[in-house]
């Protein structure tokens, strides 16, 4: 009798090793989709603000080029002046790249994967 109640036992105990062990494999699932998707929602957020971005680049500058050539000066002069601007902003843009772009990127990539879950939660 008594080894019929441990042989029980010890299968009531496997199954719920095996459930716990399912469990928090599932667990495990629906924090990397979680985490996933957080990431894909960030970078999908920073493709469309940099499209926005340079769409609203690209109009002022053809304002500004069209002003300039009507009140000021010549249009390739306005061109021009247009040209040397984004230069500058792409020598300024890569000299702090780290400090504009990397840091802050690498920052929140790890706020978002190492984000710790309560177990209560």
């Amino acid at each position: 009798m008594e080894s019929g109640r441990i042989s029980d036992n010890i299968n009531l105990l496997t199954e719920n090793v095996k459930d716990y062990v399912n469990l928090r494999i599932d667990l495990a699932k629906l924090i990397l989709t979680e985490k996933i998707a957080k990431l894909a929602s960030f970078f999908l957020i920073a493709v469309i603000f940099f499209i926005l971005a340079m769409f609203l680049l690209l109009f002022l500058s053809l304002s500004f080029v069209y002003w300039f050539g009507n009140d000021v000066g010549p249009a390739w002069l306005g061109a021009l002046i247009i040209t040397a601007v984004y230069v500058l902003g792409g020598l300024l843009i890569y000299v702090k790249r780290h400090q504009f772009f990397i840091n802050p990127l690498v920052t929140h990539l790890t706020k978002i994967l190492m984000e710790d879950k309560d177990e209560n939660d």
